[in-house]
């Protein structure tokens, strides 16, 4: 269908402005913020590269330092490698987790189990789209993604599947500009609410790899490539740094977050959304100017705008011992903050310890970005590496400081209205032509103009309840196809558009 071929830039530029101005006018009165101790979340990444999920005994220490610093909530990484720290009926599980054990049950029942202390909300953290990591053998299983499906992976500008930058050595990716690898990833999710009654899904690696070129040499598997020419009339392999070329694949990024919610919401209505954010280097007076927009090809704040996540959570690691480094914690801080009132969500600063803080540093980031305007709370990473020069698992004292120093009391995770008392709805669909899903269709849904992803997937969320129009566009604008939904507040409609052969709800 050449006549639905059209760009996104337009698109792009009229659906960011409808979204933040219906954000700012439906959230005029500021989220919850950290300064009422009573409501805020304290938050702990726990990885799976070290000590606190792969047996009863560290699950019971890694959730005994968490009650003991009056944190509410974890971020359990469940997911690393398109492995599984649980049961998966989707991916291999990983064989370091202690035989007949599922972790991710077992946490479940212990963070709930009053005599044990305080309920700890339980978010899984799963990594987006690595697929394979260095030293870790179980990419070779016949049952592994790398295996049953190589031709998902991403590749180099220059057709490779690894390249030498540090972060990526060793490493293969999923592309996000493969259709397949959206739904795969969406029915991992699937997976684990139908069994797992988690608090949350939390996603890492929310982006395209790290690249050490202007513009990214990552994300050229051929299915992406022929996608991105078919929807721009362009031939052969764009450059890294095409402008045209790091808006479809910013595009990936978000259409993933928005299959993803959609589907979550109509599942699990109050499971929340997360993913851990990118903030490199320092903020600058327009986010399009910064590396998470430009070199990873994450627009958060967009994501946020439309509606895409609950919670958002950027991993911001900073030298609080280098002045410059410090200023751009804060800054970065601060930025969150705008946004999460901006669009209504909720957003935790990310503390690191690791290497780069020591104990008076992570207090002292922590302590600053409590008081911001929109901050709903801290997540500190991570359990198994909290504070520069500690190697203690776990490490009594430092959860013994953060009790003493910030968190002497205990509070509760702050509710969230948009899912406890929802006033707005989302619509989701498939647009086909004669059965053939559209990519890069347009699709008006009430006001708004979305656009389909490869799988011919279009949603819109923060929509008004009652009747609205679903109208399929061809590239001049004209209604090729149109349905009426009945949009419930807190609800998700369903709609399917044909062009072939009119459209049917």
């Amino acid at each position: 269908m050449d006549g639905l071929i059209i760009s996104l830039f337009p698109v792009l530029t009229m659906t960011r402005l409808l979204l933040l101005l219906t954000a700012l006018a439906f959230w005029a009165a500021p989220v919850s913020s950290a300064n009422a101790a009573s409501a805020e979340y304290r938050a702990l990444w726990v990885d799976v590269f070290h000590d606190g999920l792969r047996s009863p005994q560290e699950v019971d220490t890694m959730l005994a330092s968490a009650r003991r610093a009056n944190l509410n909530a974890v971020f359990v990484q469940v997911r690393k490698a398109c492995d599984a720290y649980y049961d998966s009926k989707v991916e291999p599980k990983n064989p370091a987790v202690k035989s007949g054990f599922d972790p991710l049950a077992y946490l479940l029942r212990q963070a709930r189990n009053p005599a044990l202390g305080h309920r700890i909300e339980v978010h899984a953290w799963l990594v987006t789209y690595r697929a394979k990591m260095p030293g870790d053998e179980l990419w070779k299983s016949s049952a592994h993604v790398v295996q049953r499906h190589p031709e998902w992976l991403s590749r180099t500008v220059d057709g490779k599947l690894e390249d030498s930058f540090p972060d990526n050595r060793g490493r293969q990716m999923l592309d996000p500009g493969v259709p397949e690898v959206i739904d795969y990833n969406l029915e991992v999710v699937r997976d684990i609410l139908s069994r797992y009654d988690v608090d949350g899904i939390h996603f890492d690696y929310f982006r395209y790899p790290d690249s050490n070129t202007p513009g990214n040499v990552w994300g050229y598997n051929p299915v992406a490539v022929e996608r991105f020419n078919k929807l721009y009339g362009r031939k052969g392999k764009p450059a890294p740094a095409d402008p045209q070329w790091g808006e479809f694949r910013r595009q990936q990024v978000e259409f993933m977050a928005r299959k993803v919610y959609a589907h979550v919401r109509a599942w699990r209505p109050q499971v929340k959304v997360s993913a851990a954010l990118i903030v490199y280097g320092s903020p600058s007076d327009s986010f399009e100017r910064t590396d998470p927009y430009k070199q990873v090809f994450q627009d958060w704040p967009r994501i946020a705008a439309g509606g895409w996540l609950d919670i958002l959570m950027p991993m911001n690691y900073k030298r609080e011992s280098v002045p410059a480094q410090a200023k751009w914690h804060r800054d970065w801080a601060r930025f969150l903050g705008q946004t999460a009132q901006s669009t209504g969500r909720f957003a935790l600063n990310g503390v690191d310890g690791e290497q780069l803080n020591t104990l008076d540093g992570i207090l002292a980031q922590s302590r600053d970005t409590r008081r911001m305007p929109g901050i709903t709370g801290i997540a500190h990473y991570c359990y198994a590496e909290t504070r520069k020069g500690s190697g203690a698992v776990p490490d009594t004292a430092f959860f013994d400081a953060l009790k003493k120093n910030l968190y002497p009391g205990l509070a509760q995770p702050p509710d969230m209205p948009w899912l406890t008392r929802p006033r707005e709805g989302i619509v989701k669909g498939i647009a086909t032509s004669n059965g053939k899903r559209l990519d890069g269709a347009r699709v008006r849904v009430g006001q708004q103009t979305v656009m389909t992803d490869g799988t011919g997937f279009f949603a819109a969320a923060r929509i008004s309840p009652g009747p609205t129009a679903v109208t399929l566009l061809d590239g001049d604008g004209n209604a090729t196809g149109r349905v009426e939904v009945m949009v419930k507040a807190g609800g998700v409609a369903e709609a399917t558009l044909n062009v072939g052969s009119g459209a049917r709800r």
